[in-house]
């Protein structure tokens, strides 16, 4: 993946470790780093005048913070001594989405910290924004220490469409990886995969690339698949997940697939997903 800069997306509260955590992936190479202090604004309202107040007030908390964090985030930044900038935005619902997509067209990869990803409504808007809206793929961080330089990779396999588009936009990182596991939960077989046997045709396709490829075809026996593809991961030693991202859109609102949101939700690995 020739990563030259990346977008480091964080809401405006406890983000210090998002912040580190990108900071080392961009040092490896040192590559530039832009963080996005990013919340979403309430419409204003159109009720009577205390309401409106309360609206007001709320506002101006919420930017105190977010200027609050681009200070702070200022300051991380300069001691780390690699190329950067902190910016900032407060979008309206209405329009977060595209705001978000209009930033992350500018760079190479798009990280969204753990201080985000605990706000549902900021993560609904970064999600839709970034990967059905810019078409960027995306890194999911948890709050611990990841890597972009895996070990041993775990590829989420169901044989659609953005599950393939995942794997080219990870691909150099599963070519420098010593490792790279093909999970398919209850053997799912796609129209557009040949072969006998699940999964093959994408073993193969790795295999041609010169990386190692280990098949795990696993049983959900009725738990979430979610659950499956974590434990799944933590028991071989993944360094980091691949998936395909799933949503459908109705009026510019995002529903997210089931496993798509769950894996937002128990993040325990750094997960690049792509739609």
């Amino acid at each position: 993946m020739d990563v030259r800069s990346f977008l480091l997306v964080i809401a405006p509260t406890a983000s210090k470790i998002d912040v580190q955590n990108a900071l080392t992936l961009a040092a490896v190479a040192n590559d530039h780093l832009a963080v996005l202090v990013t919340a979403i604004a309430d419409p204003p309202t159109v009720g009577d005048y205390p309401v409106g107040e309360i609206w007001l007030d709320k506002r101006e908390r919420d930017l105190a913070s977010v200027e609050s964090e681009v200070v702070r985030c200022k300051e991380q930044c300069e001691l780390a001594g690699l190329s950067f900038d902190v910016d900032s935005v407060y979008p309206e619902r209405a329009w977060a989405d595209a705001a978000i997509a209009a930033r992350a067209l500018c760079f190479d990869l798009v990280l969204i910290g753990s201080s985000a990803l605990r706000d549902p409504e900021l993560t609904r808007s970064l999600i839709g924004g970034v990967l059905f809206d810019a078409g960027q793929p995306v890194v999911l961080l948890p709050d611990r220490p990841s890597t972009l330089c895996p070990r041993k990779v775990l590829h989420a396999w169901d044989g659609s469409l953005p599950a393939g588009r995942a794997v080219r936009a990870a691909h150099d990182i599963l070519v420098a990886a010593e490792e790279v596991h093909v999970v398919l939960v209850d053997q799912p077989r796609s129209r557009f995969e040949g072969g006998d046997e699940p999964g093959a045709g994408m073993a193969s396709y790795l295999a041609r690339h010169g990386i190692n490829v280990v098949v795990d075809r696993v049983a959900s026996c009725g738990r979430p698949i979610s659950d499956v593809l974590v434990r799944h991961a933590l028991e071989i030693g993944a360094d980091l997940i691949v998936m395909g991202a799933y949503g459908h859109s109705r009026l510019r609102e995002r529903i997210f697939g089931g496993v798509t949101r769950a894996m937002i939700d128990q993040l325990k690995l750094p997960v690049l997903m792509a739609h």
